[in-house]
């Protein structure tokens, strides 16, 4: 699936803005504060129905204005044409697909793969497991078809057993069975995620960062040998004490090593870049490979943090990965050679987007 049109009303400094895009690079050029990242947030909030921003949607309304709308004409890779529409209105999200009522977010998610590579993209390597889990899911969400189900059965279990541990109920076994039942299948599925991710990961680090002394590593939130009953039964008492469960999925980790010593102690701020986006790059050519769809990768100032070289070498393994791009430069000087490409070029001035032809 790619966008073809988006149409952007009232988001943030966007007054009003019509992009018509091609489904392999997109560039879209603009000094700071110009709009630019505006733009990839109105991408964002399309695709997932939230914003990189903030958790307040009501910021994202341009000011003095009522409702945000976001409009796309999208493209399968059947050749089938589809309208994809995002309205926030009065604290209300809207959503819908062809007319009709799109009614969660994980029906949006599989519509509309988008990853981002920004700023923010650094709490993958330096910041808590929590980002690194979301990234670990999202991937094998969009790869594996069972996997929500079983995430919404685990959760509401742990939810369960969470809420009997303070209540001190009687049927606090059961949540643990319903628990470990579930847990055994979201390992299985992360880890063999993990598994056809590793190759896809590694060549990236080769072509970007040029080493391959960079661990992937995915520890599961418990001894996964142990069927994660016992181990709930075994630590109840401290458990009841806490007031929540410590062993589990929703404890699960993605480590990131070099040379045996955590990557963000190893990696410049420019490699710790190249780090996460050869992460994003080999899930997007996983999600590819896997199901024959390719997603939108959005990349917010490509060349912040990288010298020449290595952002050029960035764009090479994006291109590589047949994924919709839309890049954000401050000038086209910015970008790494793209011979051979003839990209869709945008240039936005004060919340104003002109095609560059």
């Amino acid at each position: 699936m790619s966008i073809e049109i988006i149409k952007i009303s009232h988001c943030r400094n966007i007054q009003s803005a019509q992009l018509t895009l091609k489904s392999g690079l997109n560039i879209i050029t603009g000094a700071n504060a110009s709009g630019k990242t505006s733009l990839l947030e109105a991408f964002n909030l399309l695709g997932t129905g939230r914003s990189f921003r903030t958790s307040r949607l009501n910021h994202v309304i341009q000011s003095e204005q009522e409702a945000l709308t976001i409009f796309a004409q999208l493209r399968t890779t059947a050749g089938l044409s589809q309208k994809l529409g995002f309205q926030y209105k009065q604290g209300k999200r809207l959503l819908r697909l062809d007319g009709n009522p799109i009614r969660s977010g994980a029906e949006l998610a599989h519509l509309l793969p988008i990853q981002l590579i920004n700023q923010q993209s650094f709490d993958l390597i330096d910041q808590g497991p929590s980002q690194r889990r979301k990234f670990l899911d999202w991937g094998v969400f969009h790869v594996e078809q069972s996997f929500y189900p079983v995430w919404q059965r685990y959760m509401r279990s742990m939810k369960q057993r969470n809420a009997a541990l303070r209540q001190s109920v009687q049927q606090i076994e059961h949540w643990e069975l319903e628990m470990a039942t579930s847990a055994a299948l979201l390992h299985d599925y992360r880890n063999q995620y993990v598994k056809s991710l590793q190759p896809l990961f590694s060549a990236s680090v080769r072509e970007m960062l040029g080493c391959d002394d960079i661990t992937m590593q995915y520890r599961a939130g418990w001894e996964a040998d142990i069927p994660l009953n016992e181990l709930l039964a075994k630590n109840r008492d401290k458990d009841r004490e806490l007031g929540y469960s410590r062993y589990g999925p929703q404890r699960a980790d993605l480590v990131f090593k070099r040379d045996g010593v955590a990557a963000r102690e190893r990696l410049s701020r420019g490699q710790q870049k190249l780090l996460v986006s050869a992460l994003v790059l080999g899930q997007a050519q996983l999600l590819m490979n896997a199901t024959g769809k390719p997603g939108t990768v959005l990349i917010d100032d490509i060349s912040a943090e990288l010298d020449a070289g290595h952002c050029s070498k960035l764009m090479k393994v994006l291109l590589a990965t047949g994924s919709q791009l839309v890049v954000t430069a401050i000038t086209p000087e910015q970008l790494p050679d793209i011979k051979d490409q003839i990209p869709a070029m945008f240039h936005v001035k004060h919340g104003e987007v002109k095609e560059v032809v």
